[in-house]
């Protein structure tokens, strides 16, 4: 019984000590290909980081004729369904009291406990909305189509662009930076934001994953074999306070909406700006 077990026994023994020089001689070899790895080298692709500037709708829209109808329907079967409120049931309960005064079933002691009668609110009321006047729609900045102004298409989402200049011509795009090392993408853009404007600018950016992406190359007199060209990546952000302003920059900058942007922006450009607007 004792011989079969030490003939196993020395079996593995010997099965472990060959294993034990491969997996060795394995590791030598990956040692030696690493240390012989050429480094990488940097690469010729320049990282930018784009700010996707919008202001937000300030109204609502317009409704369509099929939009009205339909709000129409939902306010008629709300008047159908809806209870009556505080205001309609101490309307009701004051015209039950005018019924018992003309009937002299009135107990005027209760006269005292109102001094403010429904009608008088609604008088009050309907002075308060006479005077009430609703803004414009159309603003002087749409009548003058002054793009720079973002009080104009209060109802849509505007987008900044500016215009910059890329070799010997001036394009338009999405504001950018250049990737700074030890710093995020996300940073860069919020750098861009710091740096477009005179005034300050607050806005709330959406996220830290870049909602799209363009690859470009530098025109030839500027393109060199370490320099090819650049990958972009944009970030969203909300404006919630300030205005672009950039003294002595007049016409480098325009607030404009989704339709509008094929005016300015090349067609590869557009196409990748496009992908990730929403204009609900």
């Amino acid at each position: 019984m004792a011989a079969p077990v030490s003939r196993t026994l020395s079996g593995l023994a010997r099965g472990w000590r060959r294993f034990e020089r491969i997996w060795t001689g394995n590791l030598d070899f990956r040692s030696l290909a690493l240390e012989a790895a050429p480094s990488r080298s940097e690469s010729p692709w320049r990282l930018l980081g784009a700010l996707c500037l919008q202001r937000p709708p300030l109204i609502s829209k317009s409704l369509t004729p099929l939009q009205e109808e339909m709000a129409a329907l939902l306010q008629q079967i709300e008047i159908e369904n809806s209870l009556y409120s505080d205001h309609e049931l101490r309307a009701l309960d004051e015209a039950q009291r005018l019924a018992k005064k003309k009937a002299d079933l009135y107990d005027e002691e209760q006269d005292e406990k109102d001094i403010l009668l429904v009608q008088d609110l609604e008088d009050i009321w309907e002075q308060k909305f006479l005077q009430f006047k609703p803004g414009a729609r159309i603003t002087e900045a749409d009548k003058k189509n002054d793009r720079t102004s973002l009080h104009r298409k209060l109802d849509r989402n505007l987008i900044l662009l500016v215009r910059e200049k890329l070799g010997d011509e001036d394009v338009w795009m999405l504001p950018q930076t250049e990737w700074q090392p030890g710093e995020t993408l996300r940073g860069t853009a919020e750098r861009t934001l710091s740096t477009l404007s005179e005034n300050n600018m607050e806005a709330k950016f959406l996220g830290n994953a870049p909602c799209g992406h363009y690859k470009f190359k530098f025109p030839q007199a500027v393109r060199t074999e370490s320099n090819i060209g650049a990958k972009v990546f944009f970030f969203k952000a909300l404006l919630l306070s300030g205005d672009f302003s950039q003294t002595g920059k007049k016409g480098h900058h325009v607030w404009v909406s989704k339709e509008e942007l094929g005016d300015y922006l090349k067609p590869k450009y557009l196409t990748q700006v496009r992908r990730f607007l929403l204009d609900l």
